[in-house]
């Protein structure tokens, strides 16, 4: 069973990105830029949903149970599509790639 750091049972997930030691263990020569680190939490310790789909720092060390996490989560990524998102996709049209 996977559990928070307190011990109760995790009930969410995010992300932060590693420390540098951590980055050098993970990297094996891919870029730590992309690399980050699965963090669990309670109920009582969880990120809004809204926070959790968010990439943390490395230094942030989540939200207590009365605060919210420590550091400044990096902002989505910008999609990176084309055309009006108001009109409906083209079916006959594929999507890129990645998705």
């Amino acid at each position: 069973m996977i559990t928070c750091t307190c011990g109760e049972p995790a009930s969410v997930q995010w992300k932060r990105r590693p420390t540098l030691a951590e980055a050098d263990q993970l990297s094996h020569g891919a870029d730590p830029g992309d690399s980050y680190i699965p963090v669990y939490a309670c109920a009582d310790h969880a990120l809004t949903p809204d926070a959790a789909v968010l990439m943390h720092q490395a230094v942030c060390s989540g939200p207590g149970k009365t605060a919210a996490c420590d550091c400044t989560p990096e902002p989505l990524p910008e999609p990176d599509l084309e055309g009006d998102p108001s009109k409906p996709a083209d079916p006959e049209r594929p999507l890129p790639p990645g998705w």
